[in-house]
């Protein structure tokens, strides 16, 4: 059989990047969006309309957030940095009218944490603000009395608390409207007020206060006690996600409508046994909910109470949207189609329009090497799971890579996942499922607080198993990988199966009890999910901590890490690769001197490519697989 024409690694990172989006009310669709630069090693970034008559305009601007149009949708408002140095610190929040350049309204030395319109012409912001007494103005130290020290993708956050300021669009001038310790969780304004979530216990980052402050007052508190994911103001009523965490981290978040005067909620979606992602906008005057489902993400309005009618279809992926005056625009990408910008007009009864085409080039150029997923089911551990193979070389035998997840409530399914299609173009039997701790399923589902590497492992193990006996793997020639808990998860299956020739962990733990003291979420994500503490409960935490049974190892290991992930901070990378080592097994460490947890995807575009230029060498050593980009496929 003739093989796949194998995805070469630079055009896996020059994929553009599906950013936020906002319909005006008058049907305009603002969009931001981010392309790699490999030449410059940095990203260009840009905002981009398209009127409701056809026009089409552009916004440069690096690291360019959300953009939001005002109230009457003349003015188009975003934050990010346009012509700024790189070495100047801070965001700027800009508007442009339409068709013109943008123009600086305010500047934020500690960043953008979030902003939203407040009227016509004024605009609510959140940043960060240094705490009296703990935060040097020379940068050269900071000081904390609490936890976290250091935040993932933020760096050293010693000393700072939060501020929300309101900036007139004339003058530029921001004023305090509140300010305090911790972080803010959510953000948004409502009929002339704003309204945000912050833990103000940094002892219990979980349980968050929904305050109201009204420009000139003071900030006064609606609620406590929930775990606030999203505010959004939708038809001038106040709308939340939220949960009072029934299983912990991995409960699922509901839409409330909130009263802020008397502090009342009334939860709209308590019967539907699905998560909420976002809140994004309205149709006919109803929340519109982005939510998973079974592998794919779906936007959905809320017609009633636990009544959702689905705007977009179940073997999809919707990446971000909004809906606004019968506009309904998103990113919606297919296991075989990279993301792209659609609009619909569901009340006029017009079909899917899509605006752009800014990853065509990549379903042109390898259309022949992108296979249907084959979806299948396995029953273990005494659930139904949900599968997907991306089969190469059907009716072949063939070398087998297992993809894991991140989260656990991470999932996978129907979106275009750009390092799968790397690997299957190469001949590699793509394997991958979500198991028990996935999302998109029930609350029940999505619970394995106390098991972990249990029943996740039996089910990840039985897709793969049932995967290698329908499509021919070589079961001598199998690796398995993951990022994050699949970091996690790749550490711990190779301390209980020889199965693999070979196993490439990033950024993932491996010492829970280490991960406790240095994670910036450790302190609470651990004991919630773990259980207890290292110091009430110490053998648990070394039960579930790969490193610890490192003796047992025999599968070589590529480890890749990044030194600026604080998330699962680089101790873990460090731990494994020693542990096996002084075991006397086969361990190569790669750590990559900058990046957050999300590097590979979000860090700079050299070391992305390189990232996957060493994992394919390292892959095809092991497995004895040479694709050679000669467009064989990846044969043996």
């Amino acid at each position: 059989m003739v093989g796949l024409k194998p995805i070469d690694p630079e055009d896996v990172v020059l994929l553009a990047r599906p950013g936020p989006v906002d319909v005006s009310p008058g049907g305009d669709v603002a969009v931001v969006l981010a392309r790699a630069d490999l030449e410059r090693n940095r990203y260009l970034s840009e905002v981009r309309v398209y009127t409701s008559g056809g026009e089409v305009y552009f916004i440069q601007a690096d690291a360019a957030g959300s953009a939001q149009w005002s109230p009457e949708g003349r003015l188009l408002a975003f934050a990010g940095r346009v012509n700024v140095p790189e070495k100047e610190e801070g965001m700027g929040v800009y508007v442009a009218g339409r068709g013109g350049g943008p123009r600086l309204v305010a500047w934020f030395k500690h960043g953008v944490e979030a902003f939203s319109w407040l009227s016509s012409d004024r605009l609510a912001v959140a940043s960060r603000k240094p705490l009296e007494g703990k935060w040097d103005p020379d940068g050269d130290y900071a000081v904390t009395d609490g936890l976290p020290a250091l935040e993932d993708g933020a760096g050293v956050t010693a000393g700072l608390g939060y501020a929300v300021y309101t900036v007139d669009l004339d003058s530029g001038r921001p004023v305090e409207a509140a300010s305090g310790e911790g972080r803010l969780a959510a953000f948004t304004t409502c009929r002339g007020r704003v309204y945000y979530a912050v833990a103000e216990d940094w002892r219990d980052p979980l349980s968050h206060t929904l305050k109201e402050v009204e420009p000139g007052g003071e900030a006064r508190t609606v609620l406590k006690g929930y775990t606030i994911e999203a505010l959004r103001c939708v038809g001038g009523e106040l709308y939340a996600l939220m949960h009072r965490r029934p299983i912990g981290l991995a409960s699922h978040a509901r839409l409330h409508r909130v009263d802020p005067a008397s502090g009342g909620v009334e939860c709209l979606t308590c019967g539907v046994d699905w998560n909420a992602w976002r809140i994004s906008g309205e149709l006919e005057g109803r929340p519109v909910l982005l939510y998973p489902r079974r592998g794919a993400s779906v936007l959905a309005v809320v017609e009633g109470r636990d009544r959702l009618r689905d705007l977009t279809p179940g073997d999809a992926f919707v990446h971000a949207a909004s809906a606004r005056g019968g506009v309904v625009a998103y990113w919606l990408s297919t296991p075989t189609r990279p993301p792209e910008l659609f609009v619909e007009r569901p009340g006029e009864g017009g079909g899917r329009e899509q605006l752009t085409t800014v990853n065509r080039w990549f379903t042109e150029k390898y259309a022949g090497s992108l296979r249907e997923p084959v979806y299948f089911r396995v029953k273990a551990a005494g659930d139904e799971v949900d599968a997907w193979a991306i089969d190469p070389k059907p009716g072949e035998e063939k070398p087998v890579i297992l993809f894991i997840h991140g989260g656990p409530k991470g999932l996978y399914g129907y979106y275009f996942h750009p390092e799968m299609r790397f690997f299957a173009s190469r001949g590699f039997l793509v394997v991958y499922s979500n198991p028990r701790g996935s999302d998109g399923y029930s609350e029940e589902f999505a619970d394995i607080r106390g098991r972990y590497g249990e029943v996740d492992y039996e089910q990840i193990m039985a897709a793969l198993n049932e995967a290698v006996e329908r499509f021919k793997g070589d079961r001598e020639r199998m690796a398995v990988t993951g990022i994050s808990y699949g970091g996690y998860m790749t550490n711990v299956i190779v301390t209980r199966t020889d199965a693999f020739r070979a196993a490439v962990p990033e950024n993932g733990v491996a010492d829970w009890v280490a991960d406790y003291w240095a994670s910036d979420i450790g302190y609470y994500f651990n004991p919630d999910q773990i259980g207890g503490t290292p110091l009430d409960n110490l053998e648990e935490y070394v039960k579930r901590s790969p490193a610890f049974h490192a003796g047992r190892v025999k599968t070589p290991l590529l480890i890749i890490h990044s030194l600026e992930d604080y998330r699962c901070f680089v101790d873990q990378a460090l731990a494994m690769h020693a542990a096996v080592r002084l075991s006397g097994g086969e361990s190569r460490l790669v750590i990559f001197k900058s990046g957050s947890h999300g590097f590979s995807v979000l860090g700079r575009p050299k070391a992305r490519l390189k990232r996957l230029k060493l994992k394919l060498e390292w892959l095809e050593e092991k497995l004895g697989v040479k694709s050679g980009g000669k467009g064989e496929g990846g044969g043996s």
